[in-house]
């Protein structure tokens, strides 16, 4: 017999099957969810600022002063914190006068000078030509900021020539650039203010001048043509060139011995020297068993027959001697020591001058210090002491151009020299 159905417990299933739950309740309780949710961010929130703030007010208003850097113990080597330029008391930077190139005769030679005001990043630089000792009581100087276009412009192989009485080139490289000349004359008034020349910018010439034993060769650029230069009124002529590349004239020599012109031989690349005694018309050209070198040689004479060329290597120098004004050349295997400390002679200025009494005088600027040797009989050299700077030989003496500068008749004994009035640059 089949069982009575129980309508209410059958009831009570169905209804709870298909209940629906009531949605405002439901909203309610979400609602209090999300509220709490946000006052637990909005807590954070506030303990954060309440941690940084102090940090923050501090760092605003109690910042110290930057620490001293000390030595780096990864490095082992102490800290260097490089050369600063502050102004002096009065607000100036302070100036620096360099004596850079002399030609002329003493006791007053005439000098060109590098007059700079040490700005940091923007050194401004007035290149210019005085009196090298002082004598005549000029105030001013003979030529103010030749050469340069800008006063930040660098400048560097400045060179001044005296190419006929009372008249000079002025030579030099600016910024890197090709070489730029410019031609002035000295004037006579001393006593008076004068306005300084800024010469002018020179010219090759186009026709072929009669020019005479003393008159002397210049170049125009680097490693450029040879022109003449009539010592009567300082005009340039056309001359024959010497069968070499990478030209150049050696200024310096005494007048009247001949144009002497270092270079490279066409072929082979190795150093060559060239003499002419007939202004240009006739070469005697030779090159000298060498390979190439940092450079051109350096050759000296004194009197136009015995000659030294000089070739320098990274680490060494040769050298080489002729008795027949440069005809036959034979290298000294003498080796010339050098320093230790000196680690390469590349970008090192060098230089030689044979003096009065026939010993032979090189010169090397090093990183810290100008390095001399000395030889007596032009075969052995050995270091000496000199006058602290490069020497530039002028028509009756040598200028040394280190600080202070210095005079001399004989290259031996040295006294210093006052330079006249500069003026700082704009």
């Amino acid at each position: 017999m089949r069982p009575e159905l129980d309508f209410r417990t059958l009831r009570s299933q169905i209804e709870a099957a298909t209940w629906v739950p009531d949605f405002s309740t439901l909203y309610r309780r979400a609602g209090r969810v999300r509220m709490r949710d946000r006052m637990a961010v909005l807590g954070a929130l506030l303990g954060t600022l309440g941690v940084l703030a102090p940090v923050a007010l501090a760092g605003i208003f109690g910042r110290p002063a930057p620490a001293v850097l000390g030595p780096n113990p990864d490095l082992s080597g102490a800290y260097d914190p490089g050369p600063s330029v502050t102004p002096s008391a009065t607000g100036r930077f302070p100036s620096t006068i360099t004596v850079l190139a002399a030609a002329g005769d003493l006791p007053d030679p005439v000098a060109a000078v590098d007059v700079c005001v040490e700005v940091p990043q923007a050194r401004r630089c007035s290149l210019q030509v005085t009196t090298l000792g002082g004598a005549t009581g000029r105030r001013t100087p003979y030529v103010l900021d030749a050469l340069r276009a800008s006063p930040l412009d660098k400048i560097s192989n400045v060179q001044l020539t005296r190419i006929a009485t009372g008249t000079y080139m002025l030579s030099g490289e600016v910024s890197g650039g090709s070489r730029s000349c410019v031609q002035f004359r000295l004037t006579d008034d001393t006593q008076t203010q004068m306005s300084a020349q800024t010469g002018s910018p020179v010219i090759g010439p186009s026709e072929h001048l009669p020019l005479g034993g003393s008159d002397r060769a210049v170049q125009l650029v680097q490693y450029g043509d040879l022109f003449g230069v009539r010592g009567t009124d300082g005009a340039l002529s056309l001359v024959g060139q010497p069968p070499m590349a990478r030209r150049t004239v050696l200024n310096g020599l005494p007048a009247g011995i001949g144009w002497w012109v270092a270079g490279v031989d066409l072929h082979t690349g190795a150093p060559a020297v060239s003499v002419s005694v007939d202004q240009g018309q006739h070469w005697t050209a030779s090159t000298l068993d060498a390979p190439p070198g940092i450079d051109v040689p350096t050759v000296v004479t004194l009197d136009g027959h015995n000659a030294w060329a000089f070739v320098r290597y990274t680490r060494a120098i040769r050298f080489f001697r002729t008795s027949d004004g440069g005809a036959n050349w034979r290298e000294v295997r003498t080796p010339i020591e050098l320093p230790a400390s000196l680690k390469t002679l590349e970008n090192h200025p060098f230089g030689a001058l044979v003096r009065p009494d026939r010993s032979v005088l090189l010169w090397l600027q090093a990183d810290t210090e100008t390095i001399f040797l000395e030889s007596n009989d032009g075969e052995h050299f050995g270091a000496v002491a000199g006058p602290g700077g490069a020497i530039a030989p002028v028509d009756n003496g040598y200028a040394s151009l280190g600080d202070p500068a210095q005079v001399s008749t004989d290259a031996h004994a040295w006294q210093e020299a006052a330079l006249s009035a500069t003026v700082l640059p704009n």
